[in-house]
């Protein structure tokens, strides 16, 4: 960000060059700012040993509203969503269960080719007393021996996801930490082009 700022200080550019600098400091900049806010986050969450703030809400609203929030960038690949779930509450912390379904679901908007589908399961087990959340798109495959380090903060998986499409590797470590807060698990799964998150929790 330093050496685009002097370039542009020094002047003798184009037009086109001022842009793309100028493009790129504004890009660096809003990475830097995420990644800063997603350690604070996670260092919050880190730290909270008793879950605190629980209510009962409308699950399938909050993951409805968590899709709207991220329209600007799921409408410019031209993606569609298939919901399959009908009406479920939960009994949770509402704020961080929100950032969960935001961090699952902006990685499926982020590593979707255009024009394709992502799915988004709600499943009661009665039996069990849980309910499970799973976000699905197509994309490229995350090996086998990578699907439980991706929850690893500041782990991403180059070979197969592009580094193109940014981050901050803290995503999926904040979303797992927030999960197992609320005595859930978290997992991802991957094959034939086509990746899922699983979210479990206590209904």
């Amino acid at each position: 960000i330093a050496g685009f700022a002097r370039l542009l200080r020094h002047g003798g550019l184009t037009e086109t060059q001022q842009k793309e600098y100028l493009d790129i400091i504004e890009e660096e900049s809003l990475r830097l700012s995420q990644m800063a806010t997603n350690v604070l986050n996670l260092t919050k969450v880190e730290n909270q040993t008793i879950l605190t703030d629980l209510t009962v809400f409308n699950l399938s609203e909050q993951i409805r509203s968590c899709i709207l929030l991220l329209s600007g960038k799921w409408e410019k690949k031209n993606l569609e969503f298939l919901l399959d779930f009908g009406e479920e509450t939960i009994c949770a912390n509402e704020e961080l269960l929100k950032q969960v379904w935001i961090n699952l679901l902006d990685n499926a908007v982020k590593f979707s080719p255009e024009n394709s589908v992502i799915e988004v399961h709600i499943d009661r087990d009665e039996a069990e007393d849980q309910i499970l959340v799973s976000v699905v798109n197509s994309g490229a495959d995350i090996p086998s021996e990578k699907q439980k380090l991706i929850f690893n903060k500041f782990y991403r998986v180059e070979q197969s996801r592009s580094s193109s499409t940014g981050g901050t590797g803290l995503g999926l470590a904040i979303a797992k930490e927030i999960v197992e807060l609320h005595g859930g698990t978290i997992a991802a799964s991957s094959a034939d082009g086509t990746v899922t998150f699983t979210v479990t929790l206590p209904a």
